[in-house]
């Protein structure tokens, strides 16, 4: 027999989209700490730079996501 899945109920698309942002601010939040640490740990200017636009691209997603959210509401 196979698995059962339970399967909630689809939220409105509002819900979907702040809960993707709050994902968002949760990696952000991540990303800066691990950016820390590679600080701390002398890395390397480049792997610096990568992690730097990385975080801003979520910063960015972060905006777009929440601009559309506020605009919903």
């Amino acid at each position: 027999m196979g698995k059962v899945v339970d399967i909630a109920p689809l939220a409105d698309k509002e819900l979907k989209l702040q809960d993707i942002a709050d994902y968002l601010e949760k990696l952000k939040d991540a990303m800066a700490d691990i950016i820390e640490e590679y600080e701390d740990g002398d890395a390397e200017e480049e792997k610096l730079d990568t992690l730097t636009e990385a975080l801003d691209a979520l910063e960015d997603a972060f905006d777009a996501v929440n601009d559309v959210v506020m605009d919903e509401l």
